[in-house]
């Protein structure tokens, strides 16, 4: 590893834990659109990208994954669950002796698999997923219609 690639690198960090949301939020909308570009260039190859797929994937990447989900895993499951980032940060040796740490990572994970994902998370990237293949018409009611028939 370079000089500049250690500085670089030191600044990303540096902006990421002086503005974690702004970083987490931007981070989020540029990974999403990234992967549908994969996804459309790699595994379907296009010949030409679908921005208007794109952007609809960024929006919800910047918008749910970055907004929504920060706020939920930070602020929101901190105050429900305020011992877990100091169980994190222990040792394994003294993890596995911790009950009380893992009874309440495992709360949280039954919260965000259980309630968060299934009720929020997937009626979301339905609505999405709605606007994304209806060209410019979509029905949110049918898109939850689905996220309830798969549910």
């Amino acid at each position: 590893v370079t000089y500049t690639q250690r500085t670089m690198l030191g600044q990303v960090v540096w902006v990421a834990r002086t503005y974690p949301f702004q970083f987490g939020v931007i981070f989020s909308g540029i990974k999403t659109s990234v992967s549908d570009l994969i996804v459309q260039l790699g595994i379907e190859r296009r010949e030409t990208i679908d921005w208007r797929r794109n952007c609809a994937f960024a929006a919800f990447g910047f918008g749910y994954l970055g907004v929504v989900q920060y706020t939920l895993y930070v602020p929101v499951f901190g105050r429900l669950f305020p011992g877990t980032a100091a169980f994190s940060a222990k040792p394994l040796r003294e993890k596995v002796v911790d009950l009380r740490g893992q009874l309440a990572v495992a709360a949280q994970v039954f919260l965000d698999q259980c309630v968060h994902h299934p009720f929020a998370y997937y009626p979301a990237f339905y609505v999405t997923k709605e606007v994304v293949t209806t060209g410019g018409k979509p029905d949110v009611g049918r898109a939850l219609g689905k996220w309830r028939g798969e549910f």
